[in-house]
């Protein structure tokens, strides 16, 4: 069973696709149903991800194509030994022990805005990138920055501004996980009232499900579960380095409702819904238009620059949508 894409049209004539991760950690893994969808395509597709992990650590724990030094490195093929965290490095293990090939997954180090685009612009040309796919694992990437809830928008907001320039035809953000990011405290009424905004501005261009008969979701699944298995052995530790949004989208794909946990140990109280297996897919730009923090984050140079720059403005800005409940 194919995904039911509302974006097809969009990338019916394009060849190169380059599905990056627009938050960091594990939000690489929300791409890969899309990610077999185009392969099954025919198409090439690229994965990326903005990364947390010191590349000096993955030169150490595995195998990397060096790109461009202290900036955009490849994790590919297996790892030298268990580490507590490298979502990287455990999927391109996953991809050539289960998918029989070196799949490398580009790593930008976490990174500010200018930088990021430097890597960005090098991995367009390269493989002559024609749509750039961001997928954010939770929707804080739809936050204006108005909220008083609005999440861990920074590095989902350093991506959208680094691809804003880019000279590729199609951006399309990608969010899945509506109602995962209860750690993150995000206000979902506002993030409802960003989308319909967006939808009004023309900018939404659908949503659908994902189901475990769908093309990709079994793969997903098992990449996922491979690298939490895998990334830790102390079981405070694995606990903590799991995703805690895919771990939420994966059982409400398979119809589990209410406080459904994945695993025994998780001590959190959860509600799993339909609505966190949902891709809602937006025309990237118009998404950064409407954020009221990209020109306050443009030309940051560090990643401490740009937070410090965010955190000085969220606290001038004292006129915030108050957080309101939804009502039903």
């Amino acid at each position: 069973m194919q995904l039911n894409l509302p974006i097809n049209h969009l990338i019916d004539d394009s060849q190169n696709i380059l599905i990056a991760g627009a938050g960091g950690g594990f939000d690489i893994y929300s791409g890969l149903p899309l990610y077999f969808h185009f392969r099954n395509l025919g198409k090439a597709v690229h994965l990326a991800n903005y990364s947390f992990v010191d590349f000096t650590f993955a030169k150490m724990a595995g195998t990397v194509v060096q790109e461009i030094p202290t900036l955009l490195i490849g994790a590919k093929g297996k790892m030298k030994g268990p580490v507590p965290y490298y979502p990287e490095g455990y999927l391109a293990e996953w991809f050539l022990q289960h998918e029989g090939r070196e799949e490398i997954i580009w790593m930008f180090d976490n990174p500010a805005v200018e930088t990021l685009k430097a890597a960005y612009k090098h991995l367009v040309k390269k493989f002559n990138i024609d749509t750039l796919i961001l997928v954010d694992g939770g929707v804080d990437s739809l936050m204006r920055g108005n909220e008083q809830a609005p999440g861990s928008l920074l590095e989902d907001t350093i991506s959208l501004i680094a691809i804003e320039d880019l000279d590729v035809p199609t951006k399309i953000l990608a969010t899945i996980g509506f109602g995962t990011e209860v750690e993150e405290g995000v206000c979902h009424h506002h993030a409802l009232e960003n989308m319909a905004a967006l939808t009004k501005a023309r900018a939404f261009y659908g949503s659908c499900s994902l189901l475990p008969q769908m093309i990709g979701f079994d793969k997903f699944e098992a990449a996922c579960r491979y690298a939490w298995d895998k990334q830790a052995t102390d079981p405070e530790f694995l606990r903590r380095s799991r995703s805690h949004i895919s771990t939420r989208i994966i059982p409400a794909a398979h119809g589990e409702f209410g406080d459904y946990r994945m695993y025994d140990d998780e001590k959190v109280r959860r509600f799993i819904s339909p609505l966190m297996n949902i891709y809602w897919f937006f025309d990237a730009p118009k998404v950064l238009e409407s954020s009221l923090v990209a020109d306050i984050l443009r030309g940051s140079l560090t990643k401490d620059d740009a937070r410090s720059r965010l955190l000085l403005w969220l606290i001038e800005n004292k006129k915030k949508r108050p957080r309101t409940n939804i009502p039903y």
